[in-house]
């Protein structure tokens, strides 16, 4: 098996509220299919850079470390995840 990552980044525009607890539900079950606790979240960070430090642009939310057969069983999965539902995106990427 090969291992994979799957960063997770927010779409253009925020959950709305009257989904909020769909999207909740969405990732609880998407992290039991991928066989995690929790997966990993994240929030607030800073961007290093050669010129120094600014803010995060917030877009990465958070991402999972899974095995898979191939790039193609990896993609397969990921075109399932929660967030595409709501304009974001999973970038896939392959341990070498």
């Amino acid at each position: 098996m090969a291992s994979f990552i799957f960063i997770y980044r927010a779409g253009p525009d925020p959950i709305p509220p009257s989904r909020l607890a769909e999207n909740r539900e969405a990732w609880r079950a998407w992290n039991v299919a991928l066989h995690e606790d929790y997966g990993i979240r994240t929030a607030h960070g800073k961007l290093v850079t050669s010129d120094g430090v600014t803010e995060s642009d917030g877009q990465v939310r958070g991402a999972s470390m899974v095995e898979f057969d191939s790039m193609e069983a990896a993609l397969e999965v990921a075109r399932r995840s929660p967030n595409l539902a709501f304009g974001g995106t999973v970038e896939v990427l392959q341990e070498y």
